[in-house]
């Protein structure tokens, strides 16, 4: 009991803070909406692209362990679909909202809330697993999501106008280019990676902080059906898939499991609210998912750690 209150404390606690902090300034007035949605601009264009580049550039894919990864990723897909035909077909919400809510269901913090945790407990041998989960998550589901999206806002362009956003596009950009340096062994200069590490490492508070703004206005009684799916699929059943299927491999890595069942009861990750800003879809049951799941996860964190 002593250990779950001290894993409490430090570190889940204080990085939920940061979010708390918005919420109460959210609530005193000190800040609304526009200034949320100027912060989230911040984030999206300057701060997110330095994350993502450092990620998939540092990422050691001769070590990854690819049968987990297969694991992560089919659990990810099967929590998607189920979430999103559900809030689609029940809930009747539009199809770009239910394609966000299926992925907050699945697509945990890991950047903003998972990675300073799983840091301050595990070291680098939680970093690891991690670092390949991010990497996994960003190049095949977020970024494939950011190209749907961008697909979906130029319908009825031509392709050459289509690919010329996906250029345009600061994730995307990041993401290909993170890829290919890595694959190509690239120094980059230290300074560089001073700007890097500087740069990436206001991503996470200014992310939650601007969250926490958002949705101070979102009073508890207004919470819906979509929200209370999304966080019982995120907090319960993705835990327990993880588990199910990680309990189907012969003598797994340890480091491995602990960290990916960790990342498993995370809360819903920020990005799906982000992009539900950057492109105008309906972010009230997202935002209400992501922080009733923070809380959750409070707990369910400071357990499995």
């Amino acid at each position: 009991m002593q250990l779950i209150v001290q894993t409490f404390l430090n570190p889940v606690f204080p990085v939920f803070v940061i979010m708390l902090l918005g919420i109460i300034l959210g609530k005193r007035k000190v800040f609304d909406f526009g200034d949320a949605q100027t912060i989230n601009r911040f984030v999206f264009y300057a701060l997110v692209p330095p994350v993502i580049f450092s990620l998939i550039y540092s990422a050691p894919l001769g070590q990854i362990d690819y049968t987990i990864i297969t694991l992560w990723f089919v659990s990810e897909i099967t929590i998607f679909i189920i979430t999103a035909y559900a809030v689609r077909t029940w809930l009747k919400r539009s199809k770009l909202e239910s394609m966000l809510l299926g992925m907050a269901s699945c697509f945990v913090n890991h950047v903003f809330f998972i990675l300073p945790i799983v840091t301050v407990l595990y070291g680098d041998r939680g970093v690891l697993p991690l670092s390949a989960i991010i990497s996994i998550d960003t190049v095949i589901f977020f970024c494939g999501m950011v190209m749907a999206l961008e697909v979906v806002a130029h319908r009825g362009d031509s392709y050459l106008k289509v690919g010329a956003s996906f250029l345009r596009n600061p994730v995307l950009a990041a993401m290909a280019l993170g890829l290919a340096a890595n694959i190509t062994g690239l120094h980059l200069h230290d300074g560089l990676k001073t700007f890097l590490s500087f740069t990436g490492s206001a991503a996470a508070p200014a992310a939650l902080f601007s969250l926490g703004i958002i949705i101070a206005d979102v009073r508890i009684s207004r919470v819906d059906g979509a929200a209370l799916v999304v966080t019982t699929m995120k907090t319960v059943v993705h835990p327990l898939l993880i588990w199910f299927l990680l309990s189907l491999v012969d003598g797994p890595d340890s480091n491995w499991t602990q960290t990916v069942l960790l990342t498993a009861a995370g809360p819903c990750g920020a990005m799906p609210f982000v992009l539900a800003l950057q492109y105008k879809i309906k972010a009230d049951s997202i935002g209400m998912a992501i922080i009733i799941s923070t809380v959750a996860s409070l707990f369910t964190l400071s357990v499995l750690a």
